[in-house]
């Protein structure tokens, strides 16, 4: 197995889509065999298709277009988005099954459905600014 984190001085990077780089970590039965860091393009889709070319099968980030999850998908990446932490302690949860816990889930996200505040409904169903706002 192959995983990839957008690196941000040693911690996952917020936005997938403007990473600079990666670390990429070679593991098998939960051990690590290898490590090493990649350019990224600051294109979220681009990026994805280039892990995808080095072999990377899971990819463990921050925020993530929709645009670039769809391009995961397609490319049969398995993503774990809304992760922040610092790198070694989250390989570490991703190596016990422990991702799931709070401390690692992206500050503004709901951590039963890892979304983004701002894609949230304000009153009455309406997003925010829509009503009762002079333009």
């Amino acid at each position: 197995m192959k995983l990839a984190i957008p690196n941000w001085e040693g911690r996952v990077s917020n936005v997938f889509d403007f990473a600079r780089k990666a670390v990429i970590v070679e593991m098998s039965d939960a051990r690590e065999l290898a490590r090493s860091e990649v350019a990224l393009s600051r294109q979220g889709p681009a990026n994805v298709v280039k892990l995808r070319q080095l072999g990377v099968d899971t990819l463990i980030c921050g925020a993530i277009s929709r645009v670039s999850a769809s391009w995961a998908s397609v490319c049969g990446i398995r993503l774990f988005s809304y992760v922040t932490g610092g790198i070694d302690e989250v390989i570490e949860a991703f190596k016990n099954e422990q991702l799931g816990s709070e401390r690692f889930v992206l500050p503004g996200c709901w951590p039963s459905v890892q979304r983004p505040l701002r894609h949230r409904a304000g009153c009455h169903g309406r997003r925010y600014g829509h009503r009762g706002m002079k333009r």
